[in-house]
């Protein structure tokens, strides 16, 4: 009897090599401090950028281009932080649902108040219950998580991509917004020495009130325009810096080199059947969906093998009064009321929506492509006319300036043909703006650049 209670005794010391409980307790206060000391010129973010297959500028990290920014806007994430940790709860149930259920057991001390002289009290029982899961249940759950936790994989690479949409559309704004405002301060100069050219002529009697106030209305516009302008140049830069989880100060003192971001390939070179497959094949939500689909057939394997019942076996030992009684029990669940219909029929279903679902997003993918090719062909040839609408008043102002270097012009007629190129400038400006963005939400839909091509992060994060 002794040895039985010993065997408890050591039953009961097993969990001494469990896993400990250790706090982590946060201080949400101290964050605001930790965001503003972040910058894109840091050792840990350059040894971050250094371990990607990306190219880097001279002069980095002072100077940068669109894939170093990209692996910046990676490293401070809190997407993809969220996402990785998300990663890590996803390989814990790997672990979970690759476990076998244990054995229990059941200890039961019966003491005979009344047992007869010369016979030991005692009733000592030891009931054991070893669970078997029967069906391939454990093959089936492992699938199941392995197939979610792909689909996990697949969503951090679709956070990473929207990351660098993100950098790029707010990079490319932000060099937008700064050309802009050079040709607005060159339209504010130019439209100031036309009104003083006028109000000479205007003083002398040469030319209306009229022709005046109109000349003065444009110089008060454009000194509007430039102030709305700078506005919008900061808000684009706060964007900038908002894609990169850094605070405005980081972006200082840093120089951006984004001239192959201006390129726009002709059309066609964009093969629309070419394009849709790499979309199908590329685009990580599809992926995922993909991931989800298996998972949801391992999930109907599930239930189905769940219509046979696990079996319990129940090997026993009793010491009954001196008697030493040994029993060998089996249990099982009698599929008598239901055969696990109800759950089967749940999981079919859902299995049908994320048919449905991926079926339904190739469809939306495909349709949103060659609208994307579209709207792209149409920017371009609005860009090709802007453009040679650019290149004939710069022709025109050359003759201008050639004419007003022989006296046949006036300095305001070669002010106005500057005007005039300027006003041409910023709309062979915007249109590049609307074919670069139109571009770019075509690379949005394939999830794959057509230019400049960062890979997925390596290492870990901060």
């Amino acid at each position: 009897m002794g040895r039985m209670f010993l065997a408890l005794g050591m039953m009961c010391l097993i969990p001494a090599g469990c896993a400990t409980y250790q706090a982590k307790p946060l201080k949400p206060a101290a964050f605001e401090t930790q965001f503003q000391a972040r910058t894109l010129t840091n050792a840990n973010l350059k040894a971050f950028i250094a371990r990607q297959p990306i190219k880097r500028q001279p002069g980095f990290p002072q100077v940068q281009n669109l894939s170093t920014l990209v692996a910046a806007g990676w490293y401070y994430s809190p997407a993809l932080r969220v996402q990785l940790a998300q990663l890590k709860v996803d390989t814990a149930n790997m672990m979970t649902a690759s476990q076998s259920p244990n054995p229990t057991v059941a200890f039961s001390p019966t003491y005979a108040a009344k047992a007869g002289p010369g016979v030991n009290p005692w009733i000592l029982g030891f009931n054991f219950n070893i669970p078997i899961e029967t069906a391939g249940r454990r093959e089936d759950r492992m699938a199941q998580t392995k197939a979610l936790t792909q689909a996990g994989r697949y969503d951090l690479g679709q956070i990473a991509w929207n990351v660098r949409q993100a950098v790029r559309r707010a990079l490319i704004q932000d060099a937008f917004a700064n050309q802009r405002l050079q040709l607005l301060g060159q339209e504010v100069r130019t439209t100031a020495m036309i009104l003083r050219l006028i109000q000479s002529r205007f003083q002398a009697g040469g030319i209306s009130r009229p022709v005046y106030t109109t000349a003065e209305i444009q110089a008060h516009e454009s000194e509007l325009s430039l102030v709305a302008a700078q506005g919008q140049a900061r808000q684009r830069r706060m964007q900038l810096a908002a894609a990169l989880s850094v605070p405005v100060r980081a972006l200082k003192h840093i120089r951006v080199v984004f001239a192959y971001l201006m390129k726009t390939p002709p059309v066609r070179k964009l093969n629309m059947k070419q394009l849709s497959r790499a979309a199908l094949i590329n685009r990580m939500d599809i992926q995922s969906l993909l991931a989800q689909y298996q998972a949801a057939e391992a999930a109907l394997k599930l239930e189905v093998a769940r219509q046979y019942p696990n079996i319990d076996l129940g090997p026993g030992y009793r010491f009954d009064q001196g008697s030493n009684k040994f029993t060998l029990g089996f249990a099982m669940a009698l599929p008598i009321f239901n055969q696990n219909q109800g759950a089967i029929a749940a999981a079919n279903a859902q299995r049908l929506v994320i048919a449905a679902e991926l079926e339904q997003k190739q469809t939306t993918v495909i349709t949103q492509i060659r609208a994307a090719i579209s709207q792209y062909r149409s920017a371009l040839r609005q860009l090709r006319t802007a453009d040679a609408i650019e290149i004939q008043a710069c022709t025109q102002l050359r003759a201008t300036r050639s004419a007003f270097k022989a006296g046949a012009q006036s300095r305001l007629a070669l002010a106005e043909s500057q005007l005039a190129l300027n006003t041409f400038a910023q709309a062979a400006l915007q249109s590049r703006n609307s074919a670069v963005v139109a571009l770019g939400n075509l690379e949005d839909l394939l999830e794959a650049p057509l230019g400049d091509t960062p890979k997925m992060p390596k290492g870990t994060y901060p």
